[in-house]
């Protein structure tokens, strides 16, 4: 069969600016290094890298996994959401990632004395974060949320 004359070409390396074909490749990239981020940081802890600080109290087992359940649990939900181009949740991700990058930042000094491999795997995952946020909220990733905002806006309310 001949290609119809009428349909403009693809060069297949455009991304989609429309939430029918899911997401472009930049947001899926950006929730993936979320994700990952998640998992080096939970297997540094799991692993026993993190060596404790000389003044701090002992901490339960159950709690921590609790701890890692919870914030875990929040971050792959957020991530998934926003992979199904939820914009509060590529918005509330955002919030969620500074407020641990802040918290992070006063301990990183510290984290980089006592065990310095796991200061630069926090740095790296840090690292891995503002990425997938520049992803997320520039190019291609900005477009296609921006896509979505528009086709949600073009509809009629029910």
């Amino acid at each position: 069969m001949t290609p119809d004359p009428l349909t403009p070409p693809t060069t297949g390396h455009a991304e989609p600016a429309s939430g029918g074909a899911g997401p472009p490749a930049s947001v899926r990239l950006a929730c993936q290094l979320v994700v990952g981020s998640l998992v080096i940081g939970v297997l540094t802890v799991l692993t026993g890298m993190r060596p404790a600080s000389p003044d701090d109290e002992p901490v339960p087992v159950l709690f921590t996994v609790g701890i890692l359940l919870v914030f875990g649990g929040l971050t792959v939900w957020l991530a998934a959401k926003t992979h199904q181009g939820q914009n509060w949740a590529r918005w509330a991700l955002l919030a969620y990632l500074m407020l641990g990058w802040w918290l992070a930042s006063s301990e990183l000094n510290d984290q980089f004395m006592r065990a310095p491999i796991v200061g630069i795997i926090d740095a790296a995952c840090i690292g891995m974060e503002v990425l997938a946020c520049w992803r997320l909220f520039t190019g291609p990733g900005a477009a296609w949320f921006a896509a979505l905002a528009a086709r949600d806006r073009s509809r009629p309310p029910r």
